[in-house]
């Protein structure tokens, strides 16, 4: 082997370590975002179930507990949905620089050809559409905080 070929194996090996490690990130975000996504779930599976035994029938009259437990959930749910933004934000950065190393390094573009269908339609990816869930619990917690000071 010449030393230009040894050099340019040396670089192939490098730059797949470099891959490796890229694609290893993008992997260990994506698994970290469903692990905090599944703990604010249950989380908010919590203060509901307090809600409920508090407020049987979800009737009761007004005070302090009744207020609390639905601003608690709200601000689960807004603390929940930025969590998640930044993480689709950096999970969309992982993504383009794996799909860009993939085009470079990979002659089968495994991740271009799959993770370019969330770039091309981002509703097709559960972890995008998973971000918008928090919006869901805002809303639900906002109507128990309404239902709470009205006394339904």
């Amino acid at each position: 082997m010449s030393e230009e070929e040894r050099k340019a194996c040396e670089v192939s090996q490098s730059d797949l370590v470099i891959y490796q490690l890229v694609v290893d990130h993008f992997k260990q975000d994506t698994r970290e975002f469903w692990t905090r996504a599944n703990f604010y779930l249950v989380a908010h599976a919590g203060l509901f179930s307090a809600y409920l035994v508090a407020f049987p029938g979800l009737k009761s009259e007004w005070n302090l507990v009744s207020m609390f437990i639905p601003l608690l959930g709200l601000g689960v749910a807004v603390v929940w949905f930025i969590v998640l933004r930044g993480a689709i934000t950096f999970l969309g950065r992982w993504r383009d620089q794996v799909m860009r190393l993939d085009r470079e390094l990979d002659r089968f573009q495994c991740y271009v050809d799959v993770e370019g269908l969330v770039k091309k339609n981002p509703f097709s990816s559960p972890s995008y559409i998973t971000q918008f869930l928090p919006v869901l619990f805002g809303v639900v917690w906002l109507a128990l905080l309404i239902a709470s000071l009205v006394g339904f």
